[in-house]
Protein backbone atom coordinates (compact mmCIF):
# COMPACT_ATOMS: atom_id res chain seq x y z
CA UNK A 1 0.00 0.00 0.00
CA UNK A 2 1.24 3.47 -0.85
CA UNK A 3 2.29 5.81 1.94
CA UNK A 4 2.45 9.59 2.10
CA UNK A 5 6.13 9.27 1.24
CA UNK A 6 5.59 7.03 -1.83
CA UNK A 7 2.15 7.81 -3.31
CA UNK A 8 2.13 8.97 -6.92
CA UNK A 9 0.60 12.30 -7.89
CA UNK A 10 -2.41 12.45 -10.20
CA UNK A 11 -3.73 15.49 -12.04
CA UNK A 12 -7.10 16.74 -13.25
CA UNK A 13 -8.08 20.01 -14.97
CA UNK A 14 -10.96 22.12 -13.67
CA UNK A 15 -13.28 24.38 -15.69
CA UNK A 16 -11.25 27.46 -14.72
CA UNK A 17 -8.16 25.86 -16.31
CA UNK A 18 -6.45 24.94 -13.06
CA UNK A 19 -4.59 21.64 -13.18
CA UNK A 20 -5.07 20.25 -9.69
CA UNK A 21 -2.56 17.82 -8.22
CA UNK A 22 -3.91 15.15 -5.87
CA UNK A 23 -3.11 11.79 -4.34
CA UNK A 24 -5.11 8.85 -3.08
CA UNK A 25 -3.96 6.69 -0.19
CA UNK A 26 -5.48 3.74 1.63
CA UNK A 27 -7.70 1.02 0.27
CA UNK A 28 -10.44 0.78 2.87
CA UNK A 29 -14.03 0.79 1.60
CA UNK A 30 -16.42 3.47 2.72
CA UNK A 31 -16.46 7.24 2.59
CA UNK A 32 -13.08 8.78 1.68
CA UNK A 33 -11.52 11.46 3.88
CA UNK A 34 -10.44 14.63 2.07
CA UNK A 35 -7.60 16.58 3.71
CA UNK A 36 -7.38 20.35 3.14
CA UNK A 37 -4.22 22.06 4.33
CA UNK A 38 -3.15 25.37 5.80
CA UNK A 39 -1.98 28.87 4.78
CA UNK A 40 0.92 28.50 2.30
CA UNK A 41 0.72 24.73 2.89
CA UNK A 42 1.14 22.00 0.29
CA UNK A 43 0.20 18.34 0.50
CA UNK A 44 3.89 17.35 0.30
CA UNK A 45 4.46 19.06 3.66
CA UNK A 46 1.50 17.56 5.50
CA UNK A 47 2.60 15.29 8.34
CA UNK A 48 3.19 11.72 7.08
CA UNK A 49 2.69 10.27 10.56
CA UNK A 50 -0.85 11.66 10.65
CA UNK A 51 -1.58 10.76 7.02
CA UNK A 52 -0.20 7.23 7.20
CA UNK A 53 -1.96 6.45 10.48
CA UNK A 54 -5.28 7.57 9.02
CA UNK A 55 -4.72 5.72 5.72
CA UNK A 56 -4.36 2.39 7.54
CA UNK A 57 -8.11 2.56 8.24
CA UNK A 58 -9.49 5.08 5.72
CA UNK A 59 -9.23 5.97 2.07
CA UNK A 60 -7.67 9.43 1.88
CA UNK A 61 -7.56 12.16 -0.75
CA UNK A 62 -4.96 14.93 -0.54
CA UNK A 63 -5.04 17.87 -2.94
CA UNK A 64 -3.11 21.07 -3.64
CA UNK A 65 -5.29 24.16 -4.14
CA UNK A 66 -5.14 25.87 -7.55
CA UNK A 67 -1.79 27.59 -8.02
CA UNK A 68 -0.36 25.99 -4.87
CA UNK A 69 2.26 23.27 -4.63
CA UNK A 70 2.09 20.98 -7.64
CA UNK A 71 -1.18 22.49 -8.94
CA UNK A 72 -1.26 25.11 -11.67
CA UNK A 73 -3.64 28.04 -12.19
CA UNK A 74 -4.30 31.20 -10.22
CA UNK A 75 -4.40 31.07 -6.43
CA UNK A 76 -7.90 31.91 -5.20
CA UNK A 77 -8.31 35.26 -3.44
CA UNK A 78 -11.45 34.26 -1.54
CA UNK A 79 -12.31 31.21 0.52
CA UNK A 80 -15.43 30.69 -1.59
CA UNK A 81 -13.31 30.48 -4.75
CA UNK A 82 -11.13 27.82 -3.11
CA UNK A 83 -14.25 25.94 -2.00
CA UNK A 84 -15.71 26.16 -5.51
CA UNK A 85 -12.47 24.69 -6.89
CA UNK A 86 -12.64 21.81 -4.42
CA UNK A 87 -16.30 21.16 -5.23
CA UNK A 88 -15.44 21.03 -8.93
CA UNK A 89 -12.49 18.78 -8.19
CA UNK A 90 -14.64 16.31 -6.25
CA UNK A 91 -17.21 16.27 -9.05
CA UNK A 92 -14.51 15.63 -11.67
CA UNK A 93 -13.01 12.69 -9.77
CA UNK A 94 -16.47 11.23 -9.24
CA UNK A 95 -16.88 11.57 -5.48
CA UNK A 96 -20.49 11.83 -4.35
CA UNK A 97 -19.97 11.38 -0.60
CA UNK A 98 -17.00 12.62 1.41
CA UNK A 99 -15.69 13.28 4.90
CA UNK A 100 -13.45 16.35 5.25
CA UNK A 101 -10.58 17.28 7.56
CA UNK A 102 -9.71 20.96 7.22
CA UNK A 103 -6.75 22.44 9.06
CA UNK A 104 -6.38 26.20 9.61
CA UNK A 105 -7.13 27.92 6.26
CA UNK A 106 -8.20 24.47 5.10
CA UNK A 107 -10.85 24.59 7.81
CA UNK A 108 -12.26 27.78 6.27
CA UNK A 109 -12.44 26.03 2.91
CA UNK A 110 -13.91 22.87 4.45
CA UNK A 111 -16.75 24.85 6.00
CA UNK A 112 -17.72 26.40 2.67
CA UNK A 113 -17.36 23.15 0.76
CA UNK A 114 -19.82 21.65 3.24
CA UNK A 115 -22.22 24.59 3.38
CA UNK A 116 -22.17 25.48 -0.33
CA UNK A 117 -22.31 21.97 -1.80
CA UNK A 118 -25.22 21.07 -4.07
CA UNK A 119 -26.82 18.23 -2.12
CA UNK A 120 -27.79 16.51 -5.36
CA UNK A 121 -24.11 16.31 -6.34
CA UNK A 122 -22.22 15.91 -3.06
CA UNK A 123 -22.95 14.77 0.47
CA UNK A 124 -20.48 15.79 3.17
CA UNK A 125 -21.05 13.08 5.77
CA UNK A 126 -18.78 14.24 8.61
CA UNK A 127 -16.54 17.26 9.13
CA UNK A 128 -13.37 17.78 11.18
CA UNK A 129 -12.29 21.37 11.88
CA UNK A 130 -8.73 21.54 13.23
CA UNK A 131 -7.04 24.73 14.41
CA UNK A 132 -9.52 26.92 12.58
CA UNK A 133 -12.41 29.35 13.05
CA UNK A 134 -15.80 30.29 11.67
CA UNK A 135 -15.95 33.49 9.67
CA UNK A 136 -16.69 36.87 11.28
CA UNK A 137 -19.33 36.71 13.99
CA UNK A 138 -20.13 37.37 17.66
CA UNK A 139 -17.48 35.95 19.96
CA UNK A 140 -14.92 35.35 17.22
CA UNK A 141 -11.59 36.82 18.32
CA UNK A 142 -8.64 38.03 16.28
CA UNK A 143 -5.20 36.85 17.29
CA UNK A 144 -3.50 39.14 19.82
CA UNK A 145 -0.29 38.09 18.05
CA UNK A 146 -1.42 39.33 14.64
CA UNK A 147 1.70 41.39 13.93
CA UNK A 148 4.08 38.51 14.64
CA UNK A 149 1.82 36.04 12.83
CA UNK A 150 1.95 38.28 9.77
CA UNK A 151 5.71 38.66 9.89
CA UNK A 152 6.44 34.97 10.40
CA UNK A 153 3.67 33.60 8.19
CA UNK A 154 4.51 36.00 5.37
CA UNK A 155 8.29 35.64 5.49
CA UNK A 156 10.15 35.27 2.23
CA UNK A 157 11.63 31.93 3.26
CA UNK A 158 9.55 29.47 5.25
CA UNK A 159 11.78 27.69 7.77
CA UNK A 160 11.56 25.74 11.00
CA UNK A 161 12.07 28.82 13.16
CA UNK A 162 8.76 30.31 12.05
CA UNK A 163 6.92 27.16 13.05
CA UNK A 164 8.53 27.09 16.50
CA UNK A 165 6.32 30.07 17.28
CA UNK A 166 3.36 29.64 14.93
CA UNK A 167 2.60 25.94 15.47
CA UNK A 168 4.20 24.74 18.70
CA UNK A 169 4.46 25.85 22.34
CA UNK A 170 7.64 27.65 23.32
CA UNK A 171 8.83 25.08 25.84
CA UNK A 172 10.83 21.86 25.95
CA UNK A 173 7.97 19.71 24.67
CA UNK A 174 7.29 22.10 21.82
CA UNK A 175 10.96 22.22 20.86
CA UNK A 176 11.09 18.43 20.62
CA UNK A 177 7.80 18.28 18.70
CA UNK A 178 8.80 20.85 16.07
CA UNK A 179 12.10 19.10 15.36
CA UNK A 180 10.39 15.74 14.97
CA UNK A 181 7.65 17.17 12.77
CA UNK A 182 10.13 19.09 10.59
CA UNK A 183 12.08 15.89 9.97
CA UNK A 184 8.92 13.97 9.09
CA UNK A 185 7.62 16.48 6.54
CA UNK A 186 10.88 16.15 4.62
CA UNK A 187 10.67 12.36 4.33
CA UNK A 188 8.94 12.54 0.95
CA UNK A 189 11.31 13.20 -1.93
CA UNK A 190 12.73 11.84 -5.16
CA UNK A 191 14.24 8.85 -3.36
CA UNK A 192 10.88 7.72 -1.95
CA UNK A 193 8.39 8.84 -4.61
CA UNK A 194 10.37 9.48 -7.79
CA UNK A 195 8.94 13.02 -7.74
CA UNK A 196 10.41 16.38 -6.82
CA UNK A 197 8.65 17.65 -3.68
CA UNK A 198 6.75 20.92 -3.81
CA UNK A 199 7.82 23.95 -1.80
CA UNK A 200 5.66 26.19 0.37
CA UNK A 201 3.49 28.68 -1.47
CA UNK A 202 5.58 31.72 -2.55
CA UNK A 203 8.77 30.23 -1.07
CA UNK A 204 11.58 32.73 -1.71
CA UNK A 205 8.91 34.97 -3.30
CA UNK A 206 9.66 33.10 -6.53
CA UNK A 207 6.21 34.11 -7.79
CA UNK A 208 6.62 37.71 -6.64
CA UNK A 209 4.59 36.77 -3.53
CA UNK A 210 1.40 36.74 -5.63
CA UNK A 211 0.24 33.43 -4.17
CA UNK A 212 1.03 34.53 -0.63
CA UNK A 213 -0.99 37.72 -1.04
CA UNK A 214 -3.91 35.70 -2.42
CA UNK A 215 -3.92 33.63 0.76
CA UNK A 216 -3.67 36.82 2.82
CA UNK A 217 -6.73 38.08 0.94
CA UNK A 218 -8.62 34.88 1.78
CA UNK A 219 -7.88 35.27 5.48
CA UNK A 220 -8.80 38.97 5.46
CA UNK A 221 -12.08 38.40 3.67
CA UNK A 222 -12.98 35.57 6.05
CA UNK A 223 -12.46 37.85 9.04
CA UNK A 224 -14.34 40.83 7.57
CA UNK A 225 -17.95 41.60 8.47
CA UNK A 226 -18.87 42.78 4.97
CA UNK A 227 -16.76 40.28 3.02
CA UNK A 228 -17.99 37.12 4.77
CA UNK A 229 -21.70 37.38 4.18
CA UNK A 230 -23.90 34.82 2.46
CA UNK A 231 -22.06 32.15 0.51
CA UNK A 232 -18.73 33.84 1.36
CA UNK A 233 -18.96 33.07 5.09
CA UNK A 234 -19.99 30.42 7.58
CA UNK A 235 -20.81 31.82 11.01
CA UNK A 236 -24.58 32.22 10.91
CA UNK A 237 -25.07 29.19 8.67
CA UNK A 238 -23.32 26.79 11.05
CA UNK A 239 -26.48 26.74 13.18
CA UNK A 240 -28.25 24.87 10.38
CA UNK A 241 -25.50 22.32 9.77
CA UNK A 242 -26.77 19.13 11.36
CA UNK A 243 -24.02 16.70 10.36
CA UNK A 244 -21.57 15.43 13.00
CA UNK A 245 -18.59 17.77 13.41
CA UNK A 246 -15.39 17.28 15.38
CA UNK A 247 -13.75 20.57 16.42
CA UNK A 248 -10.18 20.34 17.72
CA UNK A 249 -7.36 22.66 18.72
CA UNK A 250 -4.39 23.12 21.00
CA UNK A 251 -4.94 24.76 24.37
CA UNK A 252 -3.16 28.00 23.35
CA UNK A 253 -3.30 28.63 19.60
CA UNK A 254 -0.88 31.44 18.72
CA UNK A 255 -2.48 32.04 15.30
CA UNK A 256 -6.22 31.46 15.71
CA UNK A 257 -7.36 31.90 19.33
CA UNK A 258 -8.50 28.60 20.83
CA UNK A 259 -11.69 30.26 22.06
CA UNK A 260 -12.85 30.41 18.43
CA UNK A 261 -12.98 26.60 18.41
CA UNK A 262 -15.28 26.74 21.44
CA UNK A 263 -17.45 29.34 19.68
CA UNK A 264 -17.64 27.05 16.62
CA UNK A 265 -18.66 24.08 18.75
CA UNK A 266 -21.36 26.15 20.43
CA UNK A 267 -22.65 27.38 17.09
CA UNK A 268 -22.88 23.88 15.60
CA UNK A 269 -25.85 21.72 16.69
CA UNK A 270 -24.04 18.36 16.49
CA UNK A 271 -20.41 19.06 17.36
CA UNK A 272 -17.90 17.92 19.93
CA UNK A 273 -14.72 19.73 20.97
CA UNK A 274 -11.30 18.35 21.89
CA UNK A 275 -8.57 20.64 23.22
CA UNK A 276 -5.12 19.08 23.48
CA UNK A 277 -2.83 19.98 26.41
CA UNK A 278 0.44 21.91 26.21
CA UNK A 279 0.03 22.59 22.50
CA UNK A 280 -0.90 25.23 19.97
CA UNK A 281 -1.97 25.61 16.35
CA UNK A 282 0.01 22.55 15.29
CA UNK A 283 -1.48 20.24 17.93
CA UNK A 284 -2.46 17.72 15.21
CA UNK A 285 1.24 17.27 14.40
CA UNK A 286 2.45 17.35 18.01
CA UNK A 287 -0.15 14.69 18.85
CA UNK A 288 -0.31 13.12 15.38
CA UNK A 289 -0.91 9.52 16.46
CA UNK A 290 -3.42 10.45 19.17
CA UNK A 291 -5.29 12.91 16.96
CA UNK A 292 -5.49 10.26 14.23
CA UNK A 293 -7.07 7.85 16.71
CA UNK A 294 -9.61 10.48 17.75
CA UNK A 295 -10.42 11.23 14.10
CA UNK A 296 -10.92 7.55 13.32
CA UNK A 297 -13.16 7.06 16.36
CA UNK A 298 -15.23 10.03 15.27
CA UNK A 299 -15.50 8.87 11.66
CA UNK A 300 -16.37 5.30 12.58
CA UNK A 301 -18.93 6.12 15.29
Amino acid sequence: MSTHQTAKTQYITTPRSARLAYRRLGTSPGTPLLILTHFRGVMDKFDPLLVNTLSQSRSLILVDYAGVGLSSGDVATTVKQSADDILQFLDLIGEREIDILGFSLGGFVAQLVTLNADEEKLKVRKLILAGTTPSYGPGIQASPNAKEVGELGGAKDVDIDAFRTLFFPRNREGSIAVEQWWARIHERGVATSGEEPATWLSQGYADGAVGLMAHVSQVGNWAGEETSKGLEGSFERLKGLGIPVLVANGHDDFMIPTVNSWVAQQQLPNAQLIVYPNSGHGFLFQYAALFAKHVLLFLEA
